[in-house]
């Protein structure tokens, strides 16, 4: 029934109903005609749905079941409620109670005193509603249940925009929300999916009232997104009404006269109580399109209704719009008349909004909140504790072999640095050699006679390609293009490095041959490749070489 259409699950429980024998099991049986009760409302076959309460209720297994009792007579009361006959409902609530009571069963108080919250609410006892939201919460948390905890106080925050209190409204209906969310989030539940559609509804409603227009339409998209054909007709009307009203209140009368043109067809329908709001809503779209006689109508037919059952509020509301209607239209006595009701009822709702025992069950209700969050933060906090001091003992361990191998590393890395520091140190003597060598004779140049520096300049120049593609995997193209020392240019297409080229052999090598090319060559691929302790000893070998070989010829010259 939570995860399944309607139509499925009546199928499911017919055959389970059929196959039961009933003489050895009563009380399925009698839980299945229950559950088949739900069924058919959600279906909107009330007959039928009555037909399963009637044998319900004369079976010997009603007598002899207070579980049984305990679930009709729920049932039966919130028959009572859809038709607002709530003394009625009040005194089948009484006696569930009664029965909860007996059995000390914890879900079925938490339950009860919900139903007669509610009761007492419809009656106007706000203060005597309040206590028993209370206790319903105190219980269900203790329970936690997060969908009976989410009614709760939704319930709550109905209750506090009947009494105008918008602010408190607002946070009991976010609250719901949030334990909707998360009951929703791991449970498959149609039924609670479809009570979030009526919580989107509040939630719209209450952000139009404190002019949070943007939430308001976030809400209302969210009832649209939730409306879905699984919705008995009684839900099903409630939610449209809804929608229904927050449209006319943002004076978006297009898409409000679309909802209502299909409440219109509910009218002629004795399964629900919601006349009067349609009639209502009708009559303010009749306004809208000034037609008074039509606006005057429906709202005497929405007086009708109303003034035939016990919902206080719903009459001032009705009474209210009745009276600027008929002012407006030149009825002075009846909209006097209509000022007088609806000016009786306010009062007596001021009174229980202002009223002081009303306030102090409220922050006996938050200071039970706030002392239920500081237990669970508590046990969070011990759990964290036991946690932490795992952590900790896992962590000196941890720091242990960390120091131990930092300590490794950083002999790795002192003996890098020593290492880099000799090559930088080597560099900067070839570096001076060069910079002297180049003030002093900068005009000089080698004869081409001389085959020694020849032989060196080729076998350095040689070593020095073979190391740079060793190392960056690349060749003497790019070598040539990221030192900046040697020419490339374009042949056929093709990059090629003709003067790099001739220091490769000595047939090729030219007569006047620029040695300091090579040097610095053998320079920049010490600096920029990670080379192997051997191939930089190879490359400082050669610059060694080349530079005494030159100092040696400068000499000679």
């Amino acid at each position: 029934m939570k995860q399944e259409s309607a139509q499925i699950s009546k199928t499911v429980c017919e055959e389970k109903l059929e196959q039961v024998d009933r003489t050895l099991n009563p009380l399925m049986a009698a839980k299945l005609m229950l559950a088949l009760y739900d069924i058919n409302l959600d279906l909107g076959d009330s007959q039928t749905a009555e037909e399963y309460l009637q044998s319900v209720k004369q079976s010997s297994t009603f007598d002899n079941s207070e579980e049984i009792q305990y679930l009709w007579l729920r049932k039966k009361a919130i028959q009572h409620i859809y038709k607002k006959e709530y003394l009625l409902a009040k005194g089948l609530f009484e006696q569930a109670f009664i029965i909860a009571q007996t059995q000390a069963s914890d879900l079925w108080l938490g339950k009860s005193y919900n139903d007669l919250a509610i009761i007492e609410e419809m009656l106007t006892n706000y203060s005597e509603a309040l206590s028993y939201y209370k206790k319903s919460l105190t219980i269900k948390e203790k329970i936690g249940n997060n969908l009976y905890i989410a009614i709760t106080l939704r319930n709550l925050g109905l209750m506090y925009k009947n009494l105008e209190k918008y602010q408190e409204s607002q946070h009991y209906f976010e609250l719901s929300l949030e334990h909707y969310i998360i009951y929703t989030s791991a449970n498959i539940d149609i039924h609670a999916i479809n009570a979030m559609s009526h919580l989107y509804g509040d939630l719209a409603a209450i952000y139009d009232i404190t002019n949070d227009y943007h939430k308001r339409y976030f809400y209302s998209n969210k009832i649209i997104e939730a409306f879905s054909d699984t919705l008995n007709q009684i839900d099903l009307i409630s939610t449209l009404v809804s929608l229904a009203t927050i449209h006319i209140n943002a004076n978006e009368f297009a898409p409000a006269s679309e909802v209502i043109e299909t409440l219109s067809q509910y009218l002629d329908s004795d399964e629900h109580s919601f006349h009067d709001d349609i009639y209502l809503l009708k009559s303010k779209l009749a306004k809208h399109e000034v037609d008074d006689l039509k606006a005057i109508e429906y709202i005497e037919k929405a007086i009708k209704y109303s003034d035939s059952n016990q919902d206080s509020l719903q009459k001032m509301k009705i009474y209210r719009y009745a009276s600027d209607l008929y002012y407006d239209n030149g009825h002075p006595y009846e909209a006097i008349v209509y000022l007088k009701k609806y000016q009786t009822l306010h009062e007596t709702l001021l009174e229980a909004k202002y009223s002081e025992n009303i306030n102090i069950i409220q922050r006996e209700i938050e200071n039970e909140r706030i002392q239920r969050a500081l237990v669970e933060e508590q046990v969070i906090n011990q759990s964290k504790t036991q946690k932490i001091d795992k952590l900790v003992n896992l962590s000196l361990i941890i720091t242990s072999v960390s120091l131990f191998i930092g300590f490794i590393i950083s002999l790795y890395i002192v003996k890098k640095r020593k290492a880099q520091q000799h090559l930088l140190t080597v560099i900067e003597s070839h570096k001076q050699q060069l910079f002297l060598l180049s003030n002093n004779e900068s005009e000089q140049t080698v004869s081409p006679s001389s085959q020694p520096l020849s032989e060196l300049l080729v076998s350095t120049m040689i070593d020095c390609i073979a190391l740079w593609e060793k190392a960056t995997q690349t060749n003497k193209v790019e070598l040539a293009d990221r030192s900046k020392i040697w020419k490339i240019s374009v042949d056929s297409g093709r990059l090629r490095t003709r003067s790099l080229d001739k220091y490769l052999s000595l047939k090729a090598l030219p007569d006047n041959p620029r040695w300091r090319n090579v040097v610095k060559t053998c320079h920049f691929v010490l600096s920029e490749c990670e080379l192997s302790s051997h191939d930089r000893e190879q490359l400082t070998t050669h610059l060694n070489q080349i530079m005494l070989q030159i100092k040696s010829e400068s000499m000679e010259t």
